[in-house]
C-alpha cells in the first residue's frame, strides 16, 4: 500500500512538472514573438497593461498649447489618449511628440520608453488588434512623403512596419466597426510648390494596407472629418479642403462609406461650409455629432440621411481646434483645443471641453 501511495505521489510531481515547464515555455515563446515581429498579429490578449496613467496625479489643461493633435480614446486603459501637436506660442511655436492622457478628471504627460517622432498624423483605436494606432507623415521633398505607423499597447509606443504604406499628407481615418479595419482616404502628395490631393481609399487589415478601388469616391480633398456611426454602421466624410476648383463646395459635402463604395448625401443640408469642423460618434445618444466650426457655435447631429441642429450655441469653435474622442468611460465627448491666434495677438490658452449629451461645458 505504502509502495502504491509513493507511485502515485511520484507520478503526480512529474505530471504537475510538465504542466508549469509547458506554461512557462509558452510565455516565453509568445513574448519572443511580440518582441521580434514588426506586425501586430490582431488576437485577444490575456494580460492587459497597465497604463502608465493609472497612478499618475492630473493636472487641469495640457501644457504647452497645441494644435494639430491626434486623439482617440484607448478603451483597454480607460483613458482618452493625446499625442503631438504644434507648440502655438508665437515665439516658440514647434512640433511636439509628448503623450498625453486624460482619464476623465484631468490631463497626465506620460513618457514612455519608446516614441514616434514629432510629426503631424491621425490616429484611431484598432478593435482588431486591440491597439492605438497612429499613422504619421512627414515631407521629405518634392513629391516624395514619408508616412509611419505606430502603435500604442498602453505603456509604450511601438512602430510597425507594413510590405504596404500610402503616401499622402492630411488624410482621413476612422475604424470600421463592421468590419473590423481601418479606412483612410484622401489627403495630398506634395509637388514643388503645391500640394496634390487626391482621392485614393485605403483600409488596413491589422498586418497591411490595401488599396480600394470603391465605384463612387469623392473629388480629391484633405483634412476632412470622419468618423464611425455605430447606429447605422457606416463612416461617415463631411467636408475637407479641395482643390478650388469650381464652386469649391467640398467643405459642405456628406458622403458614406459602406465597405464597398461612398456614396455623396444630397440634400442633406448643409451645416457648414469649413474644412476644420470635428466629427465624434457619442454611443449613448447613438448620434453622429458635427461641430467646431470656425465662425459658428452650433452642434449638428446625423440621423442616417441628413443632419439636424440639435444646439444652436455653445460648441467650441476656433480655428486651432485640434484633436476631439468620445469618452467611453465618462460617456461624453472629449475636445482639446488651443484658444486664441497668436499671430494675431492674442495668447493662446489650452481648453477642454466636455459634451454630456445635452450641452457643452468647459472645464476649469
Amino acid at each position: 500500500m505504502l509502495v502504491m501511495s509513493l507511485a502515485l505521489l511520484v507520478v503526480l510531481i512529474v505530471v504537475l512538472s510538465w504542466v508549469a515547464f509547458q506554461l512557462y515555455a509558452g510565455t516565453e515563446k509568445l513574448s519572443t514573438q511580440n518582441a521580434s515581429s514588426p506586425h501586430l498579429i490582431p488576437t485577444r490578449q490575456a494580460h492587459v497593461p497597465t497604463s502608465t496613467i493609472a497612478n499618475a496625479t492630473p493636472v487641469p489643461q495640457v501644457t504647452p498649447p497645441r494644435s494639430d493633435s491626434a486623439m482617440t480614446y484607448d478603451p483597454l486603459h480607460h483613458v482618452v489618449l493625446l499625442f503631438g501637436g504644434t507648440t502655438t506660442e508665437a515665439t516658440d511655436a514647434q512640433q511636439t511628440n509628448e503623450t498625453w492622457a486624460w482619464n476623465g478628471h484631468g490631463w497626465k504627460q506620460l513618457h514612455p520608453a519608446s516614441s514616434p517622432p514629432a510629426l503631424q498624423g491621425t490616429m484611431v483605436y484598432d478593435a482588431a488588434s486591440q491597439r492605438v494606432i497612429l499613422f504619421l507623415y512627414q515631407v521629405q521633398s518634392a513629391g516624395k512623403v514619408a508616412n509611419e505607423m505606430w502603435s500604442w499597447d498602453g505603456t509604450t509606443w511601438q512602430q510597425l512596419y507594413p510590405e504596404t504604406m500610402p503616401e499622402a499628407v492630411g488624410a482621413s481615418m476612422a475604424y470600421d466597426e463592421a468590419r473590423h479595419e481601418i479606412v483612410l482616404f484622401g489627403g495630398g502628395v506634395p509637388s514643388m510648390r503645391t500640394v496634390t490631393l487626391i482621392n485614393t481609399t485605403w483600409t488596413w487589415d491589422g498586418m497591411n494596407w490595401r488599396r480600394q478601388y470603391p465605384a463612387t469616391s469623392p473629388s480629391p480633398r484633405s483634412g476632412a472629418a470622419m468618423t464611425y456611426d455605430a447606429a447605422h454602421q457606416q463612416i461617415i466624410l463631411y467636408g475637407g479642403a479641395g482643390d478650388g476648383s469650381g464652386a469649391s463646395s467640398v467643405a459642405s459635402e456628406t458622403w458614406i462609406w459602406d465597405g464597398m463604395t461612398w456614396q455623396q448625401h444630397n440634400g442633406a443640408g448643409i451645416p457648414f461650409q469649413d474644412q476644420n469642423v470635428r466629427l465624434v460618434y457619442d454611443s449613448v445618444t447613438q448620434q453622429t455629432l458635427l461641430f467646431g466650426a470656425t465662425n459658428s457655435d452650433a452642434t449638428w447631429t446625423w440621423n442616417g440621411s441628413q443632419w439636424v441642429r440639435t444646439t444652436a450655441h455653445g460648441a467650441p469653435t476656433t480655428p486651432y481646434l485640434s484633436a476631439s474622442a468620445y469618452d467611453n468611460a465618462a460617456q461624453s465627448v472629449i475636445v482639446y483645443a488651443a484658444q486664441g491666434d497668436s499671430k494675431m495677438g492674442a495668447t493662446p490658452v489650452s481648453q477642454t471641453w466636455i459634451w454630456n449629451g445635452t450641452v457643452w461645458k468647459l472645464q476649469p
